[in-house]
């Protein structure tokens, strides 16, 4: 018995085929699966094209597939849940256990190997979901990059911009943000950022990776990035408990797992939002993710107790890294 995982996203989608006990066996990677930013052509060629690449790699173990979990983005909005689950259904073994979700539920099951708990993810843009022992999922925030997204890569990047044109303007403190963004973008001058910002990319993409800038010039110790950051950890802090409020939990304290680009100087955030935690409410532990997201899908499909949730994503994690690495399906 053989389990299918797939997390897609607005970039890229990855799926894998493993056994029950987390040996990863097949490994396929597409570009984007979401739904909401695809017609239905482009959506169900590129399902399509994932599921081939794991059928040739593994022709017979496809065909001894028993479950599957398909965390993708958009795929709980608007039909995309009835479209998703029979494409799905048209390209899998008959038979097979098929289980949907947004991908933030993979997220978070990578932290909480398939426990309740709370997701925060941060990276173009951003979103919290939760999920209690019934199985509910709620979420907060998220609503597109126009006028919400606070806490993302994006909302990080603007608020760095404006840092930046404040102190060129002498209507803001200095800051070492300006000569950080500055050679980030290769230019001599403030004026020129405003070119590179409105040329031929889209906005969202150029404005978000000045994050990375703003979280180094914080770790450099600049007053003004680190204003930025706290900020944005206060923004994070409050939809994480409007979250756990619409989906309060029985347990004493809740896992919040942090997931997404912003967070790979994960520490960072730790102490800032357990500072807050402390002030505040004192419910959550805040712990990065102990998988890649698919194999958070894979914990979604199989649903094991704990402890064979952890033998399970300590196989999986050795297996799909030396696939990963080395480019090729891992022994078996």
């Amino acid at each position: 018995m053989y389990v299918l995982a797939i997390d897609g996203g607005g970039t890229k989608t990855i799926a894998t085929i493993s056994t029950f006990s987390g040996q990863v066996i097949a490994l396929a990677k597409t570009g984007k699966s979401n739904p909401t930013s695809m017609n239905i052509e482009q959506f169900t060629q590129a399902i399509t094209e994932l599921i081939n690449q794991l059928k040739s790699q593994q022709p017979l173990h496809f065909h001894q597939l028993t479950k599957c979990h398909a965390g993708l983005s958009g795929v709980t909005e608007n039909n995309n849940e009835d479209i998703t689950q029979t494409l799905l259904t048209s390209l899998l073994p008959k038979g097979c256990q098929l289980t949907l979700s947004n991908d933030g539920l993979n997220a978070l099951y990578a932290g909480t190997l398939g426990q309740p708990g709370i997701v925060q993810i941060s990276g173009t843009g951003a979103i919290t979901l939760s999920i209690d022992s019934t199985g509910r999922i709620e979420r907060t925030a998220g609503w597109g990059y126009i006028f919400d997204d606070e806490g993302s890569g994006y909302d990080i990047g603007i608020r760095t911009l404006k840092a930046i044109f404040k102190e060129f303007d002498k209507r803001g403190p200095e800051t070492i943000l300006t000569g950080a963004v500055l050679a980030y973008f290769q230019v001599q001058s403030v004026p020129q950022i405003i070119e590179i910002v409105y040329g031929e990319g889209h906005p969202r993409d150029i404005i978000a990776p000045l994050s990375k800038v703003a979280i180094e010039c914080t770790k450099r110790g600049d007053i003004v990035a680190n204003t930025i950051i706290d900020e944005v950890c206060h923004i994070f802090y409050q939809s994480i408990d409007a979250c756990y409020k619409k989906n309060p939990f029985f347990a004493e304290r809740v896992k919040v797992v942090l997931a997404g680009g912003v967070f790979k100087e994960l520490s960072l955030f730790i102490e800032k939002l357990a500072v807050l935690d402390k002030k505040y409410s004192n419910q959550y532990d805040f712990m990065g993710a102990s998988s890649l997201p698919v194999g958070g899908a894979a914990l979604a499909a199989l649903k094991l107790p704990s402890k064979e949730a952890e033998i399970f994503i300590d196989q999986y994690n050795e297996s799909i890294h030396e696939f990963l690495n080395e480019g090729e399906s891992p022994s078996k």
